[in-house]
């Protein structure tokens, strides 16, 4: 019974690894096949390659993160990143994915590569979310600023007792 969860895990992650790829594949491929009909020159294929990167990189990193290890007597390795997780890098890369299909989609249906604009949105999420992490992140100050705050936080006698430290030991005859 120990691994039954590390089991559902994997079944989780085939399952949404399989599933990104039935959405994906038919897409890119429509996509491609779009591009080789409507532009055939160097620079239009360097553009829609450029324009995929991003969707390639993700899926490499999901899927080998995700992806459950099983040794030669098909027993359950590694079980992989949870990739049904919600929040995190990983909600972020499928966001890139989907966005990037919905490049390509446009792309098909309307013939223009103004729907690939909407990938201009997940830079500008990922600095709304850092923004909003910033007030929970430490803040680096001053020396003195830290001694000064450490000075009141002195009991009567601990203030007495540097003060006597402070004062001169030796006397002179």
């Amino acid at each position: 019974m120990a691994g039954k969860s590390s089991k559902k895990q994997a079944q989780s992650n085939l399952l949404v690894l399989r599933n990104l790829y039935l959405a994906s594949i038919p897409v890119v491929l429509l996509a491609s096949t779009r591009q080789w009909i409507s532009r055939r020159d160097l620079v239009s294929w360097i553009r829609f390659i450029l324009l995929h990167l991003p969707l390639l990189g993700c899926i490499y990193v999901l899927d080998s993160s995700g992806r459950p290890k099983y040794d030669s007597k098909n027993k359950l390795v590694r079980e992989g990143l949870d990739l049904s997780q919600s929040g995190g890098l990983t909600e972020y890369m499928f966001d890139v994915v989907y966005l990037s299909l919905f490049g390509d989609l446009g792309h098909v249906l309307f013939n223009t590569k103004k729907f690939w604009y909407s990938l201009i949105l997940v830079p500008i999420y990922a600095a709304w979310k850092v923004y909003g992490l910033m007030p929970s992140l430490p803040t680096t100050k001053s020396r003195d600023g830290d001694e000064q705050r450490q000075k009141p936080a002195q009991s009567k006698r601990q203030a007495k007792l540097a003060k006597r430290q402070d004062k001169v030991q030796v006397k002179y005859r």
